[in-house]
């Protein structure tokens, strides 16, 4: 397919109600369980994890790739933002507006940077950044994307925290019902056509673990401590993998280096991410 790079400045909007059972849903979908019932039960209402920004953006920003006409089942999610304004209350009516900052030439493929906006009730509540490879539309002779994110952890610094997750052989099946509803995380020949042995868990799953662990671990498990999460995806994960998410302090007040790992192996699933939190 032709990439269309008149499409940069599209923009699309999204509108959805839900209820509490959405977030529940998505807590439960990264792994909370009996220990994490402040996120699952109706009474009271729920709390809500800040990385529950993505799922109402989700096809906002998916429709603005549609307008680059690529070929969508050579994307690649490379990298994720989510800054919290507020955070989401337990039901409402969300509205969500993305647009297409860019499409930059990277040879192998063109990245697509989208950025979106989420309200509830009209009071804004996240802001999110998509990094998105679409691969096979490189080489237009664009110019190189901006730099991406950078952190540096001090050399042989300990972790702040380290925890290991294990993954569902059926977590991506459970995810998806979140909206992501991409057949490479569940149909093994959809899969196979993208490159990939089997179907592979969705890097919002692998991200929105390691945002839910940060949380726990570095600020009280409580929502209005949040202020972003900024990760880029470098490795895929297989439904059943353990996680191991380590933080690393950095020089910068309430702010952490975090890595995701497989367990039993050299592959980092996400190798830079940055999260803030208020101290």
């Amino acid at each position: 397919m032709v990439l269309d790079r008149a499409s940069v400045g599209t923009s699309a909007h999204g509108e959805q109600r839900y209820t509490w059972r959405d977030p529940a849903l998505y807590a439960l979908a990264l792994g909370a369980g009996r220990e994490d019932l402040g996120y699952v039960l109706d009474k009271p209402a729920p709390k809500v994890l800040p990385t529950f920004g993505v799922i109402p953006a989700f096809d906002p920003v998916f429709d603005v790739l549609r307008a680059t006409r690529a070929d969508l089942l050579q994307l690649l999610h490379t990298g994720q933002r989510v800054e919290l304004l507020q955070p989401f209350p337990s039901e409402g009516h969300m509205e969500t507006r993305a647009q297409l900052r860019g499409l930059w030439d990277l040879k192998i493929g063109a990245l697509a940077v989208v950025d979106a906006e989420t309200a509830v009730d009209g009071a804004p509540c996240a802001r999110t950044t998509w990094e998105l490879l679409l691969r096979g539309e490189g080489g237009f002779g664009g110019e190189r994307p901006p730099a991406r994110l950078r952190v540096r952890p001090k050399k042989n610094d300990s972790p702040l925290f380290e925890d290991t997750v294990a993954t569902r052989p059926e977590q991506a099946l459970l995810y998806r019902l979140t909206g992501d509803i991409n057949p490479i995380h569940a149909d093994p020949e959809v899969a196979a056509e993208a490159g990939f042995e089997r179907p592979i868990l969705h890097g919002l799953c692998t991200y929105g673990i390691a945002g839910r662990l940060a949380l726990k671990h570095l600020a009280g498990d409580d929502p209005e401590r949040f202020v972003s999460l900024e990760a880029q995806f470098s490795a895929p994960v297989v439904p059943g993998d353990a996680l191991v998410i380590r933080a690393f302090p950095l020089e910068e007040p309430g702010a952490v280096a975090l890595t995701v790992g497989v367990s039993g192996s050299d592959v980092q699933a996400i190798s830079k991410a940055r999260f803030r939190y208020r101290t």
